[in-house]
């Protein structure tokens, strides 16, 4: 495992144990740190909240290892299990590449996976 490999396994957990805390309250509150409006497809800053955030980054974790395939609403309570599949998915996928790509794969899924951690707070 490589380091980024162990580093976006570390963002993986802490992502999944701050949705797992999020209630329904919470997850309509706006959240997050505008760094994020640049970084998805559609606008995602401080006016989002934070169950737009997540479900921007899930489209952007498609985006970028699985070409972009729509990512299904299977409600609330599986928005921890999407990000960890997609992430997951996405590590696996960028371990199948050369050496190159793969860090490339594995350093845009971190920098999402942070980016969300941090659209949370």
């Amino acid at each position: 495992m490589t380091d980024l490999s162990a580093e976006l396994q570390t963002e993986i957990r802490r992502l999944r144990m701050r949705i797992i805390g999020l209630n329904q309250r919470r997850l309509d509150q706006i959240g997050g740190q505008s760094e994020t409006e640049d970084r998805f497809d559609r606008p995602v800053g401080p006016e989002s909240s934070r169950r737009e955030t997540i479900t921007a980054a899930l489209a952007e974790f498609s985006a970028i290892a699985s070409d972009g395939r729509e990512v299904p609403d299977l409600g609330d309570e599986s928005l921890a299990d999407q990000v960890v599949v997609l992430l997951d998915h996405g590590q696996h996928a960028a371990e199948a590449l050369p050496e190159a790509q793969r860090d490339q794969m594995l350093t845009r899924l971190l920098d999402a996976a942070v980016g969300l951690r941090r659209g949370l707070a």
